[in-house]
């Protein structure tokens, strides 16, 4: 299993809304510390200094990556889980990510079968998450300006050639223009408003309503990913990939998409 061994200088300098680290101590060099303690074998030192960095605010797939390393090293399957779909977020051509995150599936033990999407869906879903919305932002103002520049050719160029050409460009680059903010405007919604989990917690019963005192109606183990529809007190309304749903307590959740995907992780998992 791979580590990622990166300079988070620039990660650390851009983190929006990094907190002060505690005084003496370095931010940018809880990263090499925690690669060395992994390399040494000291999986529970390296999560601790990973999650110092996530916890002072960077976001960076190199971190969640190693940090998902560390704890699947630990035999902690719903965490290493939660943040290799993190890293993936972040780095979504990353193949060490999903070969890792096909590893961990193997050892889930809950079996959820989904009938396939159809192929044209699948392809559609690869596409859209090909790039993070970071990423994806800067293509449509890219696509933008190339598709202006292209119609001020056209308008400039009269009857000639080139003005063909651009016109043709124009065309050509309105339509990827299109499909990038249809792209964009489904991220901005799925980031925002579908909220969804993965179970941290070794076994959690799933309960006909929010409270102990409804009856269970299955069981579920750490590493599943579900969907989060609702919230009443401590507890999530939540449904699986193949339609079960139930309510199930929000510590054994962690978010990763959503309004609440931010909150602070329960350091006990």
């Amino acid at each position: 299993m791979r580590m990622r061994i990166v300079l988070l200088a620039i990660a650390l300098l851009n983190a929006s809304g990094l907190r002060a680290a505690p005084e003496g101590e370095n931010p940018a060099s809880w990263f090499a510390q925690g690669n060395a303690k992994y390399q040494s074998g000291d999986f529970p030192g390296a999560e601790e200094l990973y999650r110092r960095l996530v916890d002072s605010g960077v976001e960076s797939g190199a971190v969640y990556y190693n940090l998902g390393n560390a704890c699947f090293k630990q035999k902690k399957i719903g965490p290493a889980i939660y943040f290799w779909e993190k890293a993936l977020a972040r780095m979504p051509r990353d193949q060490d990510v999903k070969a890792n995150l096909e590893l961990a599936d193997l050892f889930v033990v809950d079996r959820i079968e989904v009938p396939p999407d159809p192929v044209t869906i699948r392809w559609i879903l690869v596409a859209v998450h090909f790039f993070t919305l970071e990423q994806e932002s800067w293509i449509v103002v890219a696509l933008f300006i190339l598709t202006n520049a292209m119609v001020a050719v056209y308008i400039v160029a009269g009857r000639s050639g080139t003005a063909l050409k651009a016109l043709v460009a124009a065309g050509i680059c309105a339509l990827l223009l299109a499909c990038s903010l249809a792209s964009f405007a489904w991220k901005l919604y799925e980031s925002a408003y579908i909220r969804r989990g993965v179970v941290v917690a070794e076994k959690v019963d799933i309960r006909s309503g929010p409270g102990t005192h409804n009856v269970t109606v299955f069981t579920v183990h750490e590493g599943v990913r579900l969907r989060i529809h609702n919230t009443v007190g401590g507890w999530y309304q939540v449904s699986l990939p193949n339609g079960w749903s139930g309510w199930l307590p929000s510590d054994s959740v962690w978010p990763l998409t959503g309004s609440d995907a931010s909150k602070p992780i329960d350091r006990s998992k």
